[in-house]
């Protein structure tokens, strides 16, 4: 099996994923210049992934995650963008890839989608840090009840949520098993997952953040220093202990011993 084949066979995959197709029209409409000339002229330019995405961008077919990666990866070739399309491969591909449009949007897109991730892998495949929660001290001057939440780690049902904030939930487990769980010697529930935003919508009643107008945002990012926290044998922030009793048996830090 070729490279080509292997990653079409990953794109077969990543469909099952979420998806996205609000790239620009100037990019649809660079991918319809570079085919059109592709079937009047004739080409030996570009690859069959090349010309594959070149049909994607021109449809607007939604695309993954790893696919907006590798279109932003095409960046590399800009100093060839303006060769024409007659003297060199260089414009002609760069167009059947979106052009400049479609690769700055996918740039944007991609810092975006990460932004709302546990976790980065830089260049070399080291981790990098997660955003920090909000601090959590500040009073909620009009709370509309209180509440612990506590859940329970237990059952994969955990506690009860939407099923938005489930389907959420649900991805940045996988996500978080598929990275570290091999490498950790354990992974995260979604139970888990659901009973530390349950507590972070409680938690939202008595005390938050003024930045964040939002429970939901404010149980995610909870939901997010728990990962932070499995993920680095460690809080990034000091003071949060509350959660440690969800935490997997061979966690340095459970309470399960």
């Amino acid at each position: 099996m070729n490279y080509e084949d292997v990653l079409e066979k990953l794109e077969a995959i990543s469909v099952k994923f979420e998806t996205y197709d609000d790239y620009p029209q100037a990019a649809v409409n660079n991918a319809k210049r570079a085919i059109k000339y592709k079937k009047e002229k004739g080409t030996s330019c570009g690859t069959t992934i090349g010309w594959r995405r070149a049909s994607q961008i021109a449809s607007k077919s939604k695309i993954s995650r790893e696919t907006i990666a590798r279109v932003a990866s095409f960046k590399r070739h800009q100093q060839n963008k303006d060769v024409p399309y007659d003297e060199g491969c260089g414009g002609l591909m760069w167009d059947a890839w979106g052009g400049s449009a479609m690769i700055e949007w996918a740039i944007k897109k991609l810092k975006q989608i990460d932004k709302e991730k546990l976790a980065k892998v830089g260049k070399r495949g080291g981790i990098k840090k997660s955003p920090k929660a909000p601090k959590s001290k500040t009073k909620n001057p009009n709370p509309k009840g209180k509440g612990t939440a506590r859940g329970s780690a237990k059952t994969s049902r955990g506690a009860k949520v939407s099923q938005a904030d489930l389907k959420k939930l649900q991805k940045k487990s996988d996500d978080f098993n598929e990275r570290y769980k091999k490498k950790l010697g354990y992974g995260v529930t979604v139970g888990q997952l659901k009973a530390v935003f349950q507590r972070g919508l409680g938690a939202f009643n008595t005390s938050h953040s003024p930045k964040v107008k939002s429970p939901t945002a404010w149980a995610m990012a909870r939901v997010n220093a728990y990962l932070y926290l499995v993920k680095n044998g460690r809080p990034q922030n000091k003071k949060y202990t509350t959660d440690y009793d969800l935490l997997p048996k061979k966690h340095p830090k459970s309470k399960k011993k």
